[in-house]
C-alpha cells in the first residue's frame, strides 16, 4: 500500500545528522520525527476529513473510524485516494529532504434494508518507509578503510476493516466494526568499501511481521437546533511479531476513544470539533528499550461550506487546524505536530462522482532536540456512486 522514493543524503547533511544522533539517535537514523519507533499514524482519514483537519473524522462515512457514520448510506460507494508527502528535516542548519508516496485509503460502502449499511475498507495505520546512507570508515588489519553503509527500511501495519453501521432514527445511529491489522517491517543494510579490489560489500537484513485484532463501536445522536454528538470507541486485542513463524514480542492494538461535536445548522454549512485519546503504551512491549511509545490526545477543528456552483451543483470548501501528539519517541523526548488544513470538493458527475482535494501543512518538533521537521501532505480522492 506504501510505496517511498527518497533523495539520497548528501556528505554534509550526513554528517550533520550523524553528529545528532548523539542527541535523539532515532530520528536522525531516519531523517525524519515521525516515523520513529514503529511509524508515523497515517490517521486513515479521507480526503474531506483531512481537508478539515480531521475534525469530520466521527461522522464522514468515507473515514473509517466511527461505524456509525456510515448508517443510512442510500447508495453503493467507491472510494480510493493517494496522499503524497513533501517532507524537510532541519537540524543544526541543515536541511535534508525526502518524498514519499501513500495511498492510505481504498473503501467500499454497500447499502441494505432499513437504514442498515455495511462497508468493507483497507487503511494505513502506520507508515514506517525510509532510506538513508552515511559515510564512516572501518579498522581492518590495522588501517582505516572508508565505509558507505545504506539502510533502507520498508515497513507498514495496515489496517483492514469491516463494519456495519444502522440508522435507528433521524436522530439516531449506530454501527459496529470488526479490525485486522496486518503488516511487516523489512530493513536491509549494505556496507560498501572504497576499495572494491581488496573488500567485498557486506549485505545484511530482516524481516518481522505484525498480526493483530480490534473491536470498534460508536454511536451519533442529534442534540436539536443544528448539534448532533458522536462517539467512538476502538477496544485493541492481542498485536503480535513474528520472524518466520516464531512469536517475538507480543502487545496490544492501541485503544481509541473519540468524541465530537457538529453544527449544522445554518444551510450549506459544517462545523465540528473533536478529540481523541489513543493508548499507544499498549504497543510498548513490541519495541526496544531505546525507544518508548506515549499515549496521545489529539484535538480537531474543521469546517465545510458551499461556495460557487460547478455543473449545477456547488463546490464544497473546506478548512481546518489539529493539534497531534505523535506515539513513539525516545526516553526523555516527544514529538509533537500541529497541521493547517484546506481542501475542495468538486463534482465531477452530478452526484454520481466526486472529485476530493486538500492540502496539508505539517510542523513536527522533538523536545529537547535542535530536530525540526515540516511536511506538505497532498491529498487526492475519487468517489464512484453507481446508480443502484
Amino acid at each position: 500500500m506504501i510505496r517511498t522514493r527518497l533523495r539520497p543524503i548528501v556528505p554534509r547533511a550526513a554528517l550533520a545528522l550523524l553528529a545528532a544522533v548523539l542527541v535523539a539517535p532515532t530520528a536522525g537514523a531516519q531523517a525524519s520525527i515521525g516515523m520513529q519507533g514503529f511509524g508515523y499514524p497515517v490517521g486513515g482519514g479521507s480526503v474531506r476529513t483531512n481537508g478539515t483537519g480531521g475534525a469530520f473524522a466521527e461522522f464522514d462515512a468515507l473515514t473509517p473510524t466511527n461505524p456509525a457514520a456510515i448508517g443510512g448510506v442510500s447508495r453503493t460507494v467507491i472510494t480510493a485516494q493517494t496522499e503524497p508527502e513533501l517532507r524537510t528535516l532541519t537540524v543544526n542548519g541543515v536541511s535534508e529532504k525526502s518524498t514519499l508516496q501513500r495511498i492510505p485509503l481504498i473503501m467500499l460502502i454497500l447499502p441494505a434494508r432499513r437504514g442498515v449499511a455495511i462497508s468493507l475498507s483497507a487503511t494505513s495505520f502506520l507508515d514506517r518507509t525510509f532510506a538513508t546512507t552515511t559515510i564512516g570508515s572501518a579498522r581492518i588489519d590495522g588501517r582505516s578503510v572508508p565505509t558507505n553503509d545504506q539502510t533502507q527500511v520498508r515497513g507498514a501495519i495496515n489496517d483492514l476493516r469491516a463494519g456495519a453501521g444502522w440508522q435507528l432514527s433521524s436522530r439516531f445511529r449506530v454501527g459496529v466494526a470488526g479490525h485486522l491489522y496486518t503488516g511487516e517491517h523489512r530493513a536491509t543494510r549494505e556496507r560498501t568499501f572504497a576499495d572494491t579490489l581488496a573488500f567485498g560489500s557486506v549485505l545484511d537484513s530482516s524481516r518481522v511481521t505484525y498480526f493483530g485484532t480490534a473491536l470498534s463501536v460508536g454511536g451519533e445522536a442529534t442534540l436539536g437546533k443544528g448539534f448532533t454528538a458522536l462517539a467512538s470507541y476502538r477496544r485493541g486485542n492481542e498485536l503480535n511479531a513474528r520472524i518466520r513463524d516464531t512469536i517475538v514480542s507480543k502487545a496490544s492494538v492501541p485503544t481509541r476513544t473519540g468524541i465530537a461535536l457538529r453544527y449544522d445548522g445554518i444551510v450549506g454549512s459544517v462545523f465540528a470539533v473533536g478529540m481523541e485519546q489513543i493508548a499507544w503504551s499498549a504497543m510498548t512491549s513490541l519495541g526496544s528499550a531505546t525507544t518508548i511509545a506515549s499515549d496521545a490526545t489529539n484535538w480537531h477543528a474543521g469546517a465545510e461550506v458551499a461556495g460557487p456552483k460547478f455543473r449545477g451543483l456547488p463546490l464544497l470548501v473546506r478548512a481546518g487546524y489539529a493539534r497531534n501528539a505523535l506515539p513513539f519517541g525516545i526516553v526523555g523526548q516527544t514529538a509533537r505536530e500541529n497541521r493547517f488544513s484546506a481542501g475542495l470538493g468538486v463534482p465531477v458527475a452530478g452526484e454520481d462522482a466526486t472529485l476530493d482535494l486538500s492540502v496539508q501543512r505539517a510542523s513536527r518538533t522533538m523536545s529537547g532536540s535542535a530536530f525540526k521537521e515540516s511536511a506538505w501532505l497532498l491529498g487526492i480522492g475519487i468517489q464512484i456512486r453507481p446508480r443502484n
